[in-house]
């Protein structure tokens, strides 16, 4: 069964085509050289005045030209072939991964409440399994926040609500969110503020945004690492760069990763969870309030930094 789903893989079938069409090639130009002249004796003989002794170059090369229009149609039917088996691929690949994504909080926040039902606590155990439950809501909540985002037929006309915010202050907010999740990891986050500007942004959807980076951060991270999280203006925007210690990217994957679906795939990542939406959304997000999102990476185990560009607001304070 495998060899014969390998004998149709679209990379077969294609080396196929090309290998039937340069043998169709070769069998129409020696059949065409081999019975021109009985083809002219006939046709003299019907109108001799329209025919020469002389091989009809015209007629070869328009059945070379029909020959070839088949072959282009054959691979425009190949590219699409393939690309639609990739979206399965990809398609397929989603859905196990938000399954386990979220499996993964409901079967801890389910065991917490069964102990707490069925065995005495403490106080102190109590408010600590409440804390893991309320961090488990949190991943399931961005989770599911994610998918409704990519479900939507066109990301990039999604509304914003808008409001002023302070940039620092809201950095500082997330940061301390996520507290509990830096110390499972034994994460040194630094958090440098060289302003905190005001700016028009919503603030519901820029916290999806340093949700997911900070997330992907521990996730794409061994234990034991830090992140620095700087806020500094170029230019016309405010950057905010998130730079870690983690795996880092090759270069191949610096502009896949933004894609609908795209998980970077190596022996690093092959056991990290994710369901490849997070940097999806953040990119369209920020490109929704006219800015920028992107990273740069040194390589393979050399970390990475996300930098998040928004424009300055006119006529607000620092």
């Amino acid at each position: 069964m495998n060899k014969l789903r390998a004998l149709f893989h679209p990379i077969m079938v294609f080396i196929g085509v090309q290998i039937a069409w340069i043998v169709l090639m070769a069998v129409w130009i020696n059949w065409y050289l081999e019975n021109n002249l009985s083809i002219q004796k006939f046709a003299q003989k019907l109108r001799p005045d329209l025919f020469t002794a002389e091989v009809e170059w015209l007629i070869l090369f328009e059945g070379c030209f029909l020959m070839l229009l088949i072959l282009s149609g054959v691979y425009v039917i190949f590219v699409y072939w393939n690309k639609q088996n990739r979206l399965n691929q990809m398609q397929s690949n989603f859905v196990s991964s938000v399954s386990h994504e979220l499996k993964s909080p409901l079967a801890s926040i389910q065991l917490y409440l069964e102990t707490l039902k069925y065995q005495d606590v403490s106080k102190e155990e109590t408010k600590d399994f409440i804390e893991i439950m309320l961090s488990d809501t949190a991943r399931l909540s961005g989770l599911i926040e994610n998918i409704l985002q990519s479900s939507k037929t066109d990301p990039k006309s999604m509304e914003l609500q808008t409001q002023k915010v302070d940039l620092g202050q809201f950095l500082s907010e997330v940061v301390k969110d996520h507290k509990r999740q830096f110390e499972e990891k034994k994460c040194e986050v630094k958090l440098q503020l060289e302003a905190s500007p005001i700016v028009t942004v919503d603030k519901k959807a820029l916290q999806i945004v340093f949700n997911n980076l900070i997330g992907n951060a521990l996730r794409y991270s061994p234990s034991g690492s830090s992140l620095k999280i700087h806020l500094h203006r170029m230019g016309r925007f405010w950057d905010v760069d998130f730079a870690d210690k983690g795996f880092g990217f090759d270069k191949k994957d610096l502009n896949r990763v933004f894609k609908k679906f795209y998980r970077v795939q190596n022996e690093d990542t092959q056991n990290i969870e994710g369901a490849g939406l997070g940097l999806f959304i953040s990119r369209e997000i920020v490109k929704n309030h006219k800015g920028r999102l992107r990273v740069m990476s040194s390589g393979r185990g050399q970390g990475s930094v996300f930098t998040v560009s928004l424009p300055v607001s006119r006529g607000l304070t620092v």
